[in-house]
């Protein structure tokens, strides 16, 4: 997901929890598809002093109420989501059918959500029967034509879903899915949704065909795009569909109200049939200013927040706080990222790319933004993916070499930075403000170029990525399951779903290709490490600059929060909010 998010990844006690270093090693089985996450690292600080429980007494049902930070989701809708804060909240509120969990060993696996089971399989064929007595926030069954209804979305290039492609070509392969994506005739639209591979046999049952098998079946369809959708509602409120009074949904809570750049407030779905939530209400409040937010933490006003690395140290020197603070590896990449085909045009050359890339020390970046907490990166395939090459294979590719950036820009035609045009760069909150601000003093010492930075709000930032609307990007990938395919398939292709910075390269399109026809797990691999290094190369639209590990507080009295970097979605332990629940005092 994108960290533009997702973006991410939500969430001390008797038992110490071990926290998830984010990436896994296996690509599953379609029975069970279990994978274990491997240590996806995070920096020198893997784990502080929090503790969570997942058991104890809980308090009275009128104390089940806590207020956490987020940033302001862009979209309340699973077909149309990428960052991290949308499909945070959107967990919340829409559930599919099958789940990623945390297997208690700091790994995941795929848990059966509304399925009754694993799917039944036969050839292409795959069928998936419902739990009973399913129903919508307004207590409207819940059939298997919603999840074909969810299908049709998904493919519908009308809906623009960033995340589409995991219906089509190299993902779920779903019949008929590649044509629809690619229809540009509003009169075969009808047509093509009517061929579309999935279909419901009867209310409890829902038949999915594929172009051929896939392993990873149960995993794809615990991804958000998958989720059911009632078109009645979307069809009667339009866009205004997701807001309060409007929106029905399926998870374990409703969204109650919501007032934009403030909060949103969500309680208990009381036709949810899954795990009865015992909190009975959350209070979300939107703030990007991360500072602010631990300031708000210490007051008392959250239960629940992401922190500054630099506020790490006054919270360890806390003895009360100290024991709240939890560093959260995770299986996420930040980049600054290049629109290759922007106005200015300078950017589709590939030495300027170059120069930005070299020109920044992501050692020194680490030490001053982050106080030496996340680890320094010119790899996109994070640590504890099987796959993973490391700084070694591309340090001497994009790594800090100031003479070799002055010599890229001066090669693009710009010696000493002498005619290049200033740039714009987009940022969100502090952190990746300040992250931007050392970048625009590495580019103007080592490359005599000067670089503007845009600081907007989340939502806006979210829109101005998908609209291709900016030159320069504070962003990266937050993984959705840990298999190599989720970090570069549909991110780096020619005209991927979240191509944003629009790479396309044909070394890059190769090694694609050899992946998906590849017929031994050591040959998909091998192909998807060519694709990387083709990426890196090229700097496709992205330098890595480094894989996070994540700092929030995490109020004491908060149990079964049970973090797991590589499925959280922007605050720890989000995958399963209703185990969630506030302590006996």
């Amino acid at each position: 997901m994108n960290i533009r998010s997702r973006g991410f990844l939500l969430f001390a006690g008797l038992m110490s929890i071990m926290l998830v270093a984010a990436a896994a090693c296996s690509s599953g089985t379609s029975s069970g598809d279990k994978t274990k996450t491997a240590a996806a690292g995070g920096g020198k600080t893997p784990a502080a002093g929090a503790t969570t429980s997942t058991g104890g007494e809980q308090a009275p049902a009128a104390q089940q109420k806590i207020t956490i930070q987020s940033a302001e989701p862009q979209f309340y809708d699973p077909h149309r989501s990428s960052f991290e804060q949308d499909i945070g909240i959107e967990r919340l509120l829409f559930r599919g059918l099958y789940n990623l969990t945390d297997d208690g060993k700091g790994g995941v696996k795929v848990e059966p959500g509304l399925a009754a089971a694993e799917p039944k399989i036969a050839g292409n064929v795959y069928t998936v029967t419902l739990k009973s007595g399913l129903k919508w926030s307004d207590g409207k069954p819940l059939t298997a034509q919603h999840f074909v209804d969810g299908a049709k979305r998904g493919c519908d290039p009308g809906i623009a879903a960033d995340y589409g492609y995991i219906w089509g070509p190299g993902y779920l392969d779903l019949v008929g899915c590649e044509a629809l994506q690619a229809n540009k005739d509003a009169a075969q639209k009808e047509a093509l949704l009517a061929k579309l591979g999935a279909r419901a046999v009867d209310d409890k049952t829902v038949e999915f065909t594929l172009t051929k098998p896939n392993p990873r079946f149960t995993t794809l369809m615990a991804i958000w795009v998958t989720f059911p959708a009632r078109l009645d509602v979307i069809a009667a409120k339009g866009d205004q569909w997701t807001l309060p009074g409007n929106i029905v949904s399926n998870g374990p809570f409703i969204l109650k109200d919501m007032t934009p750049k403030d909060h949103a407030t969500l309680i208990p779905n009381p036709n949810w049939t899954g795990k009865k939530p015992a909190l009975q209400q959350i209070t979300v409040k939107f703030i990007d200013d991360l500072s602010a937010a631990f300031r708000s933490y210490q007051s008392h006003e959250l239960d629940m927040t992401r922190i500054s690395a630099t506020d790490i140290a006054v919270a360890k020197a806390d003895s009360a706080l100290a024991k709240e603070v939890l560093v959260n590896p995770t299986g996420r990449i930040s980049s600054v990222e290049m629109n290759t085909q922007a106005p200015s045009k300078v950017l589709g050359d590939l030495n300027v790319r170059i120069a930005l890339a070299r020109a920044v020390d992501r050692e020194a970046l680490n030490e001053a933004v982050f106080d030496g907490t996340s680890t320094p990166a010119t790899y996109w395939v994070v640590k504890g993916i099987k796959g993973h090459q490391g700084n070694e294979a591309f340090d001497s590719i994009i790594g800090f070499n100031a003479d070799a950036a002055r010599k890229a820009l001066a090669d693009a035609g710009y010696p000493g930075g002498a005619g290049f045009p200033e740039l714009g760069i987009v940022v969100n909150t502090p952190e990746r403000k300040a992250v931007a601000e050392f970048l625009q003093q590495s580019y103007k010492s080592v490359l005599g170029i000067n670089i503007r930075i845009d600081q907007v709000d989340s939502p806006t930032r979210s829109a101005r990525f998908q609209k291709e609307d900016f030159e320069l990007f504070i962003g990266g990938w937050q993984i959705d399951y840990p298999d190599i395919e989720n970090t570069l398939f549909g991110l780096f292709e020619t005209d991927g779903g979240n191509n944003h910075y629009n790479c396309s390269n044909p070394d890059v399109d190769a090694a694609l290709k050899i992946a998906l026809a590849a017929t031994s797990e050591d040959a998909r691999i091998k192909a998807y490490q060519n694709m990387e290094t083709a990426i890196i190369k090229n700097v496709c639209g992205v330098a890595p600059l480094y894989q996070d590990s994540l700092p929030f507080m995490v109020n004491r009295k908060l149990g079964g929060v049970v973090p797991n970097g590589s499925i959280d979605s922007g605050l720890p332990g989000n995958y399963c909010v209703e185990c969630w629940f506030v302590k006996a005092s």
